[in-house]
């Protein structure tokens, strides 16, 4: 059998990587709210499937490595893990991620109105085309209607 203490310190160093993953994917939501500006209905809304992604990925962790009993020592590790990270990487991981989803967003940006232009030109050449023939599609339409009325109505 193997020492119970390397079992609870392996479990220790799982809180840890687990509160560094959190406060990561944290980051990344802040990073794209950074890029895209949200209204407080998307940031509550983003906020609350966070927070059940948490959840789900604590419980988890929780069952696979201690058969889902509560830990405080594996709470206090998470905790401390976020701090660390936070304290660390965070604040350049987001001034650095946001920057380029930024400089993504901008060419993405760039790179539709340039496809734009086509698409805009054709549809304004198929608004002259369906002004300059929207009589006649008129008059044919109401013949139309008008015979399929007689049709009908011999029958």
């Amino acid at each position: 059998m193997g020492n119970p203490l390397i079992g609870e310190n392996l479990f220790l160093l799982y809180s840890i990587g687990m509160g560094v993953f959190v406060t990561f994917v944290y980051d990344l939501l802040r990073s794209l709210r950074r890029a895209i500006p949200h209204n407080n209905f998307f940031v509550s809304v983003e906020d609350i499937f966070f927070w059940i992604f948490c959840a789900i990925s604590v419980f988890l962790m929780m069952q696979k490595q201690s058969d889902g009993t509560l830990r405080w020592f594996a709470v206090g590790g998470a905790l401390l893990g976020m701090f660390v990270y936070r304290k660390t990487f965070s604040k350049l991981l987001v001034q650095f991620l946001s920057g380029i989803l930024k400089w993504i967003l901008k060419w993405l940006g760039r790179f539709l109105r340039l496809l734009g232009r086509p698409i805009g030109a054709a549809g304004r050449q198929g608004r002259k085309f369906f002004r300059r023939f929207r009589p006649f599609l008129k008059n044919r339409l109401t013949r139309l209607k008008k015979m399929l009325r007689m049709i009908l109505c011999k029958r």
